[in-house]
């Protein structure tokens, strides 16, 4: 089982499930090598795409519509501070401890919420207590450590980024990530990048990749106040999603579901890139 310190963004076993090992003794991984912080600098909903009715059927992902994208707006919060607090509006960081990127080394991972000055050129960061997933990661220097799972995607553009070596993945986590200011639970999700710099100063080809059931989209209801999307359940905004309630149906002209163990719902995958920063817990 993978430790979890509140709910928020989180592999298969190597080295004879060396991972559930570590997993176990993250408290003396925990002791070691002071903690290096990557801050999410991008990152951006791959799949699936995001399709609203607004004088016509409208996929709103990366296109912006009356001002409006999704991947935009991730963006804008990643970058600015827009209600003028002095703090960058979403920070979220990967904390490595120790940052090992030798081929099968483990560490202990968090992938936390934290305070980010303004403006993002020289930002530095504190932990606010806030959300927090605790796990484990490990390198390599041959084969992706992640990619998109096969029959589950469809041919959107951008596509989706694969982990590739050197780089570093996780076991799965239960994984809340927000999106349009809503907490989104994401099951069976997995965390991977790929180093840039000995020692990283960067991460590319960042892949979050998790699932999301079709009643879990049913239930989660995006703020009103939020232009085009807001008031609506999410699974309205998801081809596919046919929500109880007339008018609820989503307008694209194909699904996009997927079927988990005879749970339906969505694959969904974030590509993400970070840079380091300087970081206090």
């Amino acid at each position: 089982m993978t430790p979890t310190r509140g709910t928020f963004l989180g592999l298969w076993c190597l080295a004879g499930c060396a991972l559930a090992h570590a997993q176990s003794d993250r408290i003396f991984l925990d002791d070691f090598d002071p903690p290096i912080a990557l801050r999410i600098s991008d990152l951006d909903l791959r799949d699936p795409h995001v399709f609203v009715d607004f004088l016509g059927c409208r996929d709103i992902t990366d296109t912006p519509l009356v001002g409006f994208s999704v991947n935009g707006e991730l963006q804008t919060q990643i970058q600015t501070d827009g209600d003028g607090n002095g703090l960058l509006d979403r920070s979220e960081l990967l904390v490595f401890e120790p940052l090992d990127t030798l081929d099968g080394a483990l560490g202990a991972l968090d992938w936390l919420s934290a305070d980010c000055t303004a403006p993002l050129a020289g930002t530095t960061c504190a932990g606010n207590g806030g959300q927090d997933v605790a796990t484990v990661f490990s390198s390599q220097t041959t084969a992706a450590c992640l990619r998109a799972l096969a029959g589950t995607i469809r041919p959107y553009a951008p596509a989706i980024s694969v982990a590739s070596a050197p780089c570093f993945v996780t076991p799965a986590n239960e994984i809340v990530v927000e999106l349009f200011d809503t907490p989104v639970l994401l099951r069976d999700a997995r965390i991977a990048a790929t180093w840039v710099g000995a020692p990283p100063s960067t991460l590319v080809n960042g892949l979050l990749r998790g699932f999301l059931s079709e009643a879990d989209a049913n239930n989660t209801l995006v703020p009103a106040s939020l232009p085009l999307v807001g008031g609506q359940s999410l699974a309205s905004l998801l081809p596919g999603g046919d929500p109880p309630g007339a008018g609820n149906t989503n307008c694209a002209a194909f699904s996009d579901l997927d079927l988990v163990d005879g749970t339906r719902g969505w694959w969904f995958y974030f590509n993400f890139t970070a840079a380091k920063v300087p970081y206090s817990p």
